[in-house]
C-alpha cells in the first residue's frame, strides 16, 4: 500500500486494493463555514478518487453531543462511506477507537494505541495541530506542517509516525518549534513538511 500526501492538502491517501483518504482534525462548529468546510473534504473525496474516507479524531469542535454536529455528520454519511476514529472531541458520534487499513494503524493521538496495532508499519495521527512558527522580524507567521519521525508506542517497539496537519485552517495550531504539542508523541527529533512539500528540517533544529 502507498502512503500519499495530497500537494497542497492536509490529507493522506492510502491507495491499494482501496483508495482511504484520510484527514484529520475537522473540528465542526469552530466558526460559521462549516457547510464549506464539508464541501470541501467532499470535492476532495471525489477528485482522489477515493472509496472510503477515514477521519483521524474530532470532526466535531464541540465535546458535547451538540445536535447540530452529529446532524452534519449523519449527512456526511450518507454520501460518502465514512469511518470516524474517534478523538477527544467526538461525543455522541458513532466511531471506533482506532483503525488498521492495511499495514497502516489510524489513531486520533490523545490516547496511546492498543497492541492490536502493533503489527503495522506506520502510525497516522492527528490531534497535535502541528504548525511552525516562520520567524520575521518581530514577529512571525504559522504554517501548518506534517510531522514524520520514529516513536516508541510500546517498550522496546519503534514505530514509523505520521502526524497530520488540522484539515480545518480555522483551528487553533501549535508551533511545535516553539511549544510542544498535545497528545503521546514527543516530536523534537520529527521531521517537518509544509503542505505545499517543503521540508523544514527536525523540529529541534528550526
Amino acid at each position: 500500500m502507498k502512503v500519499l500526501k495530497v500537494l497542497d492538502t492536509p490529507a493522506l491517501l492510502l491507495s491499494g486494493r482501496r483508495r482511504v483518504l484520510v484527514v484529520a482534525d475537522i473540528h465542526i462548529g469552530i466558526g460559521y463555514v462549516d457547510s464549506s468546510i464539508l464541501e470541501a473534504l467532499k470535492k476532495l473525496y471525489d477528485v482522489t478518487r477515493a472509496d472510503e474516507l477515514v477521519i483521524a479524531g474530532d470532526f466535531k469542535h464541540s465535546i458535547s453531543a451538540k445536535s447540530v454536529e452529529v446532524r452534519l455528520f449523519n449527512e456526511l454519511s450518507k454520501n460518502v462511506p465514512v469511518t470516524l476514529v474517534r478523538g477527544n472531541h467526538d461525543g455522541g458520534i458513532e466511531s471506533v477507537r482506532e483503525l488498521a487499513v492495511g499495514k497502516v494503524g489510524i489513531i486520533h493521538g490523545h490516547l496511546k494505541p492498543s497492541e492490536e496495532l502493533m503489527n503495522c508499519k506506520l502510525i497516522v495521527a492527528g490531534h497535535a495541530h502541528p504548525a511552525v512558527l516562520i520567524r520575521h522580524g518581530a514577529g512571525g507567521i504559522k504554517e501548518r506542517v506534517w510531522l514524520e519521525g520514529e516513536f516508541e508506542l510500546w517498550e522496546g517497539v519503534k514505530k514509523d509516525v505520521v502526524i497530520m496537519p488540522t484539515f480545518n485552517e480555522l483551528c487553533a495550531s501549535t508551533a511545535v518549534n516553539v511549544e510542544k504539542p498535545p497528545g503521546i508523541f514527543d516530536v523534537r527529533n520529527f521531521h517537518a513538511t509544509m503542505l505545499d512539500g517543503t521540508y523544514l528540517g527536525r523540529v529541534c533544529e528550526i
